[in-house]
Parts: structure tokens; C-alpha cells; sequence
């Protein structure tokens, strides 16, 4: 037992010799029910201070978008204007090899027709990439995926050019070996 209750428990007689005035167990009751029920009390400087606070968040968060929208304009253009000269060379090169491929003979233009539109499969999904890069110039995930397409399709188009050759190679021996 602690030293408090020991101490009320001598001095109970000299406590309870009053008793409470009439209505106390009702406005005892009352107040447990009040004191259950949390009140929210908001002092008006504390409104001030949240309204401030919010006040200023919201004016630094427009001065970094206003701020990130004109610094990516600036920055983006000399990436937007390299990567332009970039796709620019790919396209000269994905030409070049079309015009290789067309060179080259075939067996048949069935075949050719066939070649062309595994070509054409390939020219769709850069379409797709130009569109998503005309609606997000600058973005460098989309930049990229192009770059990476147009190497993708001339080491497809190399490989083809390559079997082309081989192919005729070994049918121009095969002949030379037949008619001698």
C-alpha cells in the first residue's frame, strides 16, 4: 500500500464528515459524459497558424512547378535538339540498309513481301514511339526507348543483309560447282 492511501485511510473520518450538496451525482454524471465525448477546441491562434502554414506551402510548391517548368524548357532543348540529329542519322542509316536489302536478289518477291512486312512490324512500334514523343518531348525514357529501337532495327537489318549475302554466296558457289 502507498503512503497516500494510508494517509486517507487514517484521516477518512475527518473527510467524510460533509456530505455533497444536492444534484452532485447529476452533475457528476453530466460531466463523465462530457469529458467521454472529446471536444475539439481550436484557438484562433492556432487557425492562424495552420491557415499560414498551409498559405505557405502552397505558394512554394507553385514557385518549384512554375520553376521546374521553365528550367526543363530551357534544359530539354539542347537534349530535344541532339536527340533530333541523333534520329536523324538512325534514319539515314535505317534508309541505307532498305535500300541495301532492296538491292540484294531474292528467290522470290514472296519472300521479299514476307522480309518487308517483318520491316513494316518493326516501323509500326516506331510510330508509336514518335506519337508518345510528340506528346512528351524532352522525356528522356521516351528519347531513349527511340535510340534503342533504331540500333535494335539496324543490327536486325544488318543480320538480314548479312544471311542475303551468304545466301547468294552459297548459291552463286553451288552453280559455279554444278556447271563445272
Amino acid at each position: 500500500m502507498s503512503d497516500l492511501e494510508k494517509h486517507i485511510i487514517e484521516q477518512r473520518d475527518r473527510l467524510d464528515i460533509e456530505e455533497p450538496r444536492s444534484g452532485h451525482l447529476k452533475r457528476f454524471k453530466k460531466r463523465l459524459v462530457r469529458e467521454q465525448q472529446p471536444v475539439m477546441r481550436i484557438q484562433f491562434r492556432h487557425a492562424i497558424q495552420i491557415a499560414a502554414s498551409i498559405a505557405i506551402i502552397m505558394a512554394s510548391g507553385v514557385v518549384i512547378i512554375k520553376s521546374s517548368k521553365g528550367g526543363s524548357k530551357i534544359a530539354a532543348t539542347p537534349a530535344v535538339e541532339e536527340f533530333r540529329e541523333t534520329t536523324s542519322f538512325y534514319t539515314r542509316q535505317v534508309n541505307a540498309r532498305y535500300d541495301d536489302i532492296m538491292s540484294l536478289h531474292l528467290d522470290s518477291e514472296e519472300e521479299k513481301a514476307l522480309l518487308l512486312e517483318e520491316l513494316s512490324e518493326m516501323d509500326s512500334y516506331h510510330k508509336e514511339l514518335l506519337n508518345e514523343f510528340s506528346t512528351n518531348p524532352g522525356d528522356d525514357r521516351v528519347m531513349n526507348a527511340l535510340i534503342h529501337h533504331y540500333q535494335l532495327k539496324l543490327q536486325v537489318m544488318d543480320q538480314i543483309i548479312e544471311q542475303l549475302i551468304q545466301l547468294r554466296n552459297t548459291n552463286t558457289n553451288a552453280y559455279e560447282k554444278s556447271n563445272s
